[in-house]
């Protein structure tokens, strides 16, 4: 039952992009001057997308709310959920205060992601049987993940391509080049913003084609050694990527022969989508097919190098920098701003690499650790500082160059203060906690210095929330990781404070975080209505920190810290769209 119903809600939410992909195109939304209900003045093809797309989303809405009451403890139902409501929180904000192109391309991405989800009940089975994989080679599950890394960007300057005219400035109607027809003629990077974001959407599209045929090229040998349903999987998953991707290219060449492009605009969506989710299921038999024959994920140099930067940590701090760009509300050039974007990564992935080359004594006695790169020997100890130092000097000197000065000096602040200060510390004093928040706070006053060039008020703002945030969300990380720490020798304060101190300490931090981030109002750094949503949102976290003084025994005392670190997720992310949107 539970997979029928989230097949129908893949379903219904592929039916619901194509539909927003038809109300886009047309421009029929603007017909629609109400949220969430479309209040047209006639129901024609101008204003019957937008009705279906609502109401499409209002019978997602009631699914997965039903999936939910049913399974409350499935991930991907909760998981599915969060992420329904914050597009429908997106949607109808995007909707009022008609928000830049990104915000609509990241309204598209996050019904991708539930579809993501939900797909996962629909991943391969790979069950046991006598294959001789002499000669079976992990790195093609590399190129899948690169062709995933490729989709995804194509996903995302698609979607701008899509949203905008930007379809229309590298040529029309005859020209079929893969360079772009500009005034001057054939180039291959035009001048204007517009020109070349098409460009690299294209671009983007020849390296996929480039790293498929390596694809199939490394494959060779790893088909002919399979057999029975191990063959069937791995060769639908395979060929159905490759007729995907011929189809897609098709539609592309299509799009540029037509006047009306429409609906091949909204199928060049739809099949991105399909191919990508393609990936995923490619990208997944592989980990299984190793798990089943290997006993574990096979890994290689390319994966383990990759490790080392934390990707998801990165992740994290991007989005952080993120939004104290957004929070300028200046104009950006957007390549300026991608470029920005790039070098800050590089910093992060320097100091997460060095990181691990210095930690590669602490992770091997950890359980949750030792199997890392390093500490298990796969790769050697100079490969990480080679990669590291070059990651920074690559970082710090473009930063330095084509953004500005304090942008640079503040992500070197961050990279010495972490590796030199904080992570030596931690070892002797559970006090580290304190110095490794400061550059845990840095990126969103990086994102601010990267349009303004200078540190202001704001950027205070978002650096004492990031600060004060750190503090108990890494303490109730280091609750229930409480013997992991010890085995590592890494100085917690849950080792030295009882139980009824941490809780104190954790609510009297989350206390301290709701009164600095509703602060900003008073200063005028923030609205009215920022206020007015930073109180709720405020309340009901530190609700959820108050919720540990009714626990008495430490198993439920361990349980609520993990939940209290989930909601410190959740919370961060919500606060600073908040002062984003209600800016």
């Amino acid at each position: 039952m539970y997979r029928t119903l989230a097949f129908i809600n893949i379903l219904l939410t592929l039916g619901l992009i194509v539909i927003g992909g038809l109300v886009s195109a047309d421009f029929t939304g603007l017909e629609c001057t109400s949220w969430p209900i479309c209040y047209a003045a006639t129901v024609d093809k101008s204003s019957i997308y937008p009705i279906l797309h609502r109401v499409f989303a209002g019978i997602i809405i009631v699914l997965n709310t039903f999936l939910f009451i049913k399974h409350p403890k499935e991930k991907s139902v909760r998981l599915g959920l969060f992420l329904l409501i914050l597009q429908s929180l997106l949607g109808g904000i995007n909707f009022i205060y008609k928000l830049p192109t990104l915000v609509s391309v990241f309204h598209l991405i996050l019904s991708f992601a539930y579809i993501a989800i939900f797909s996962q009940q629909f991943y391969p089975v790979i069950k046991k049987q006598e294959l001789n994989l002499k000669g079976y080679s992990p790195s093609s599950k590399d190129l899948v993940f690169i062709m995933l890394l490729i989709a995804f960007g194509q996903f995302f300057f698609g979607g701008i391509v899509h949203q905008t005219a930007t379809k229309d400035v590298c040529g029309v109607g005859d020209n079929i080049n893969i360079l772009c027809q500009t005034a001057e003629g054939l180039r291959f990077w035009p001048t204007t913003v517009a020109a070349q974001i098409h460009s690299l959407h294209k671009y983007l599209g020849v390296l996929f084609l480039v790293v498929l045929l390596a694809f199939l090229f490394s494959i060779r040998k790893t088909i002919t050694l399979l057999h029975g349903r191990a063959f069937k999987q791995f060769s639908l998953l395979s060929g159905s990527l490759v007729g995907l991707f011929l189809v897609h290219l098709f539609n592309a060449k299509r799009l540029f022969l037509l006047t009306d492009t429409t609906y091949f605009q909204v199928l060049h969506l739809l099949l991105a989508i399909i191919i990508t989710l393609n990936l995923l299921f490619l990208f997944q038999w592989f980990k299984r097919f190793e798990e089943v024959f290997f006993g574990g994920y096979k890994h290689t140099v390319a994966s383990d190098l990759l490790s080392l930067t934390k990707p998801r940590l990165g992740l994290l701090v991007v989005s952080t920098i993120i939004s104290g760009i957004l929070l300028t509300g200046q104009y950006v050039d957007f390549f300026y701003l991608i470029n920005a974007l790039i070098f800050s990564i590089l910093i992060v992935m320097s100091a997460t690499t060095i990181n691990c080359y210095m930690e590669i004594e602490v992770d091997s006695n950890m359980v949750r650790t030792k199997d890392r790169a390093l500490p298990a020997g796969r790769i050697k100890p100079i490969y990480a500082v080679v990669q590291g130092w070059l990651l920074f000097i690559l970082g710090f000197s473009l930063t330095y160059i084509y953004v500005n000065k304090v942008t640079a000096l503040l992500g070197a602040l961050a990279f010495f203060s972490y590796l030199y200060v904080y992570t030596p510390m931690k070892r002797t004093s559970p006090a580290a906690l304190f110095v490794g928040a400061l550059p845990g706070a840095i990126p969103p006053v990086m994102g601010r210095t990267i349009v303004t060039g200078e540190i202001d008020g704001l950027a205070i703002l978002l650096f004492g929330i990031l600060f004060i945030w750190q503090i108990p969300h890494f303490m109730a990380i280091s609750i229930y990781h409480k013997q992991d720490y010890a085995e590592g020798d890494i100085k917690v304060y849950p080792h030295y404070y009882s139980i009824a101190k941490m809780k104190i300490c954790i609510a009297l931090w989350t206390l301290l975080l709701f009164l600095f981030s509703s602060a900003g109002y008073f200063f005028g750094l923030n609205s009215w209505n920022f206020f007015i949503a930073s109180l709720v949102v405020n309340g009901l976290f530190f609700a959820q920190s108050l919720q540990s003084f009714f626990i008495h025994d430490e198993p439920s005392y361990v349980a609520w810290a993990r939940q209290y670190f989930w909601g410190s997720i959740i919370y961060l992310p919500l606060l600073l769209s908040l002062m984003i949107f209600l800016s």
